[in-house]
């Protein structure tokens, strides 16, 4: 078997049918196992009970920024404050042909940051139900 190397560089996502992969530094797609452990008779015994997929990114700020999709910061902000309990739809392209759906509850992004650098901001967004896959 040949050595496939994926590099952050594979990696794109649109927010809201948005593509926003050029103002992103980082994007992780993640499940965190609830599993149960029990004591019985014969010794322990392990059930999965749930998951908790969270998706984390890093992004550059970009406050009143104009163009196509506008600013993606503002966006967020007003569906936080808006719709907090509506899901935003996110797909999310780890390499050419390995593409997830899913939905994510918004969050306030923070504002401002330290100099010299460009400011930043990392959200970790709740992803509602199970991501769908497509490997193709």
């Amino acid at each position: 078997m040949s050595t496939t190397i994926i590099t952050g560089r594979d990696v794109t996502f649109t927010l809201d049918t948005k593509p926003y992969d050029a103002q992103t530094t980082s994007a992780t797609l993640s499940a965190e196992t609830i599993i149960e452990t029990y004591q019985t008779l014969d010794g322990r015994a392990y059930k999965s009970v749930d998951k908790q997929w969270t998706f984390t990114i890093e992004l550059l700020q970009d406050w009143g920024a104009s163009g196509a999709h506008g600013s993606l910061f503002e966006s967020m902000w007003n569906n936080a404050e808006q719709a907090p309990n509506s899901t935003v739809q996110v797909v999310f392209t780890a390499v050419t042909g390995a593409v997830f759906t899913f939905n994510v509850l918004p969050i306030f992004p923070s504002a401002g940051g330290a100099a010299p650098g460009a400011l930043t901001d990392t959200w970790t967004l709740t992803v509602v139900g199970t991501p769908s896959e497509s490997y193709t």
